[in-house]
């Protein structure tokens, strides 16, 4: 065994030392004095400090720190447990020392030129009188796993403050969309609809209103795709929907009104599928217009099929050249009716097995059914099998009443 390495020792402990010396783990150990008997080669290379430079020497800390301070043994020699919580940066609480502490902490590692962070136990040892005779103290160079731990905490820190952000501004959008939209108005017109999003925003619009005489507007818009970007797509429709009701406008000038402004408004590729209908409640008659979404049905009271109105024009901002974009289908009826709206998330809402909901499900789940919305809201998660939409789904129920059954 070199000298270098350590001090001389009595033959009967001379195995021991040896054994230290050859260990892959960086070791060194104290005396009861805290001087230095044993600095192995691991130590020497993980410090740069060669171990003739501190054998019999107090000067361990020098391999690494700048200024003079403890090292774990040396608390552990003297048993000062309580310098541990503010010397090291994470320790374990020492309520059984016997046993060795473990604690990690930055070094300056002065003679490398070069932070580490170092994974240190240290553990005493007793004579069979219960002297201290020594401490040992084991490093580990945990520095590659510490800096990628530091900046994934540092990713998790960045993630958290831009989701904070965009949480309070997805909260303000959403603010501010429900006041475009104004869902108390749409209420209080005498419809009932329910808009499920697929994400924190629909894409997905219902509107409805009264114009000065009475008549009822209602639409039920889908802008492409879903998301933010797409609640952000249909919004020019709404102020220019409640400012031509509430200009009594017919309904094939507020569809051409609407759908210039889209076609001005929106970039390529982003257009908004609608259904409009117009009622005059007194007279029992009223317009529709389809542009893109699943067929508008006619129900009576009991859910049987009356009459279906297809899509007979090109969504909502797709051009501005549709000659006959301002065409509605006019209808009455002579006994108590309804309405119903549904975008396309409704009817191509997929099974987990590949199957979509389709118009015949759509159909059957309303047969009979009474209040509609949660007749075909219960039919489409037995559909989904309690699973997410991938699409937004709504529904819009408008009623035509007789004038003895308002």
């Amino acid at each position: 065994m070199s000298a270098s390495h350590s001090m001389a020792t009595p033959p009967s402990t001379a195995y021991a030392v040896t054994l230290m010396e050859h260990l892959v783990v960086p070791t060194f150990v104290l005396d009861a004095n805290r001087r230095v008997v044993v600095w192995n080669r691991a130590c020497e290379r993980l410090t740069g400090v060669p171990a003739a430079q501190v054998i019999g020497t107090r000067e361990h800390w020098r391999a690494f720190y700048t200024q003079a301070r403890p090292c774990l043994a040396d608390l552990v020699a003297t048993r000062d447990w309580g310098r541990i919580e503010r010397l090291y940066t994470l320790h374990h609480d020492p309520a059984t020392p016997a046993h060795g502490v473990h604690v990690e902490n930055w070094c300056d590692m002065p003679h490398l030129g070069e932070r580490r962070y170092l994974v240190v136990d240290a553990g005493p040892v007793f004579d069979d009188h219960g002297q201290l005779i020594a401490v040992v103290e084991t490093l580990r160079d945990n520095t590659e796993n510490k800096l990628a731990s530091v900046q994934v905490e540092e990713q998790a820190r960045r993630l958290r403050a831009y989701y904070d952000s965009h949480e309070r501004e997805a909260e303000l959008a959403r603010r501010i969309l429900d006041h475009q939209i104004r869902s108390d108005v749409t209420l209080q017109s005498g419809v009932a609809f329910r808009v499920s999003p697929a994400d924190n925003f629909s894409g997905d619009m219902v509107l409805a209103a009264r114009s000065p005489d009475g008549r009822l507007y209602a639409l039920l818009a889908d802008a492409v795709g879903h998301g933010l970007a797409s609640a952000v797509s249909a919004l020019p429709v709404v102020q220019e929907f409640y400012r031509l009701v509430e200009q009594g406008e017919p309904l094939g000038s507020l569809v051409e009104s609407i759908n210039f402004i889209l076609a001005n408004a929106l970039p390529a590729g982003r257009f908004v599928a609608a259904a409009f209908v117009c009622l005059d409640e007194s007279a029992q008659r009223g317009e529709v217009w389809v542009g893109g979404v699943p067929d508008v049905l006619m129900l009576d009271a009991d859910g049987a099929l009356l009459q279906c109105f297809a899509s007979l024009h090109l969504p909502l901002g797709v051009s501005t050249d549709e000659d006959d974009v301002r065409r509605t289908v006019s209808f009455d009826w002579t006994v108590a009716a309804q309405l119903v709206m549904v975008s396309d998330g409704v009817v191509e809402a997929t099974s987990p097995d590949g199957r979509e909901f389709g118009v015949k499900r759509l159909l059957a789940a309303v047969d009979g059914a009474s209040p509609v919305i949660e007749a075909v809201s219960d039919a489409l998660q037995t559909h989904l099998c309690q699973l997410p939409a991938h699409d937004d789904m709504s529904i819009l129920v408008v009623p035509c009443p007789l004038p003895d059954c308002p």
